[in-house]
């Protein structure tokens, strides 16, 4: 068997034991035990993604450990919200029991999680949940943290689902969220590298990883000039609405001049250098589990509505009524006006990228993978997109004929956004260009032939300097 698989077997079938440790860290030291399960959960999703291809009772051990792991800092959170630490061992007795329980019987019931969508909605649930109170319990233990920052308190009773609307942003909006859904699904993407055959692929996830870390969680939030990234282009990178309302004082240099530098930096290398490298959703959808979910675009209902390159009729009315309401949003933000006490682009922002896209994220056994990509609702997405279709990016093959007698067709199965009918564009054209194709090369990773390559500036730079050196 292989060493790794062995590993990760190893993990799955002790991992009542390593609860048991992460418990007890958590007497002593409970923000190195929030790190440590966090890592741990990581491993967890990769041991089951190893066992994708049967049915075995691996994801019914991942929930159970999730659960239990949420219990713990479900209970941690709510001890600092209310600054009642007494409260913090109830938790203990229960994982005490379960876990000497498992340990004695073991669970029988089997299933898979890609045959599965109820599961695999569990696993995706229970994972974003945890992150949500380990990050909550880790801003509240820095002490200036406020529950309703985001949108603020309403106490009005018909805005009363407001009220959770501002303390799911204000934790999913914090550093400490960031940092935390990044330490799990960066394990599974360290593994997603390792993956990789293609050179391009692994650095294109090495810059995705870089600029997660660096692009979107430290220039902005622990650097020096944090408080001057919103004069400089290219660092609005959620576009109107990022880091604060329009104002005169930056509209030039930091919000036109990063709409300005993405549009040309999109025409020269298309849209993947946002979708596929510095937007955050990318970094969590690509990941070896996240990246096996995109079996339900074609499985689920409204996953099957996406697939192709086709622009559907609700496709263009969705992006048409995103983009009118976000300009309008944009002039009312200029002129001072607020909504529920909220800069009217900042309330936007906040939330698609802090609510629907993690409700997106949760639900992509039911959607499907990239859902803000297939949907619309992604103005920042959408944008890119547009130029990067005007511009030079597109797929090419070195021979169609070789896609004419291909009986595989895993190009079109690889794709993360369900672009099926690539193959065809290819046997006709000898090339594939869609306004949904994001770039992330998963088409060129598994081609049997090595068939399709990256066509961008950088190829059309080589064609005219050959032709120069050619007439000379």
């Amino acid at each position: 068997m292989n060493v790794k698989v062995t590993i990760f077997h190893y993990i799955l079938d002790r991992s009542y034991l390593f609860l048991l440790f992460i418990l007890f860290i958590s007497l002593i030291f409970p923000i190195v035990s929030a790190f440590i399960s966090l890592i741990f959960v990581g491993l967890l999703f990769q041991g089951i993604y190893l066992r994708r291809q049967s049915s075995t009772n691996s994801p019914y051990i991942v929930l159970e450990i999730l659960s239990m792991l949420l219990l713990i800092y479900t209970v941690q959170f709510f001890a600092y919200l209310l600054k009642i630490t007494d409260i913090v061992p109830l938790s203990y007795p229960v994982v005490i029991f379960l876990s000497l329980y498992r340990l004695k019987r073991g669970i029988k019931k089997k299933t898979n999680y890609l045959q599965n969508s109820k599961i695999a909605f569990a696993l995706l649930l229970l994972a974003f949940l945890l992150s949500w109170f380990i990050s909550g319990f880790l801003d509240l233990s820095q002490g200036n943290f406020s529950v309703f920052g985001q949108f603020g308190y309403f106490s009005y009773p018909f805005l009363a689902f407001m009220n959770f609307i501002s303390a799911f942003a204000s934790v999913t909006a914090s550093p400490w969220f960031m940092i935390d859904m990044g330490i799990w699904l960066g394990v599974i993407g360290i593994f997603r590298i390792i993956e990789y055959n293609k050179i391009e692929n692994k650095i294109r996830y090495l810059l995705m990883m870089f600029a997660y870390a660096f692009y979107s969680i430290y220039l902005p939030t622990f650097s020096p000039i944090s408080s001057e990234v919103k004069y400089i282009p290219y660092m609005w990178f959620n576009g109107l609405g990022t880091y604060g309302p329009v104002k005169s004082s930056y509209l030039l240099d930091g919000i036109i001049g990063t709409f300005t530098v993405t549009a040309i930096l999109s025409f020269m290398f298309g849209s993947r250098q946002i979708c596929s490298v510095t937007c955050t959703a990318p970094y969590m959808l690509q990941g070896t589990f996240l990246n096996s979910m995109k079996k339900y675009n074609r499985s689920s209902k409204v996953g099957r509505k996406t697939l192709t390159s086709r622009i559907s009729s609700w496709y263009k009315w969705i992006i048409t009524i995103t983009w009118i309401s976000l300009l309008i949003l944009a002039i009312l933000s200029y002129l001072k006006f607020s909504i529920l006490g909220n800069d009217p682009t900042m309330l936007y922002t906040s939330l698609y990228f802090n609510v629907i896209w993690y409700f997106q994220f949760m639900l992509m056994p039911f959607l499907g993978n990239y859902a803000c990509v297939n949907n619309g609702i992604c103005a920042w997405g959408s944008f890119n997109q547009f130029f990067g279709y005007l511009g030079l990016f597109k797929l090419k093959v070195r021979d169609p004929k070789k896609c004419l007698t291909c009986k595989t067709v895993d190009c079109a199965y690889a794709c993360p956004v369900g672009l099926t009918d690539m193959r065809a564009s290819f046997i006709k054209k000898g090339e594939f260009k869609s306004f949904k194709c994001i770039g992330v090369g998963d088409c060129v990773e598994v081609c049997p032939y090595n068939n399709i390559t990256f066509y961008d500036a950088r190829s059309w730079i080589k064609e005219k300097l050959h032709s120069i050196n050619f007439n000379l």
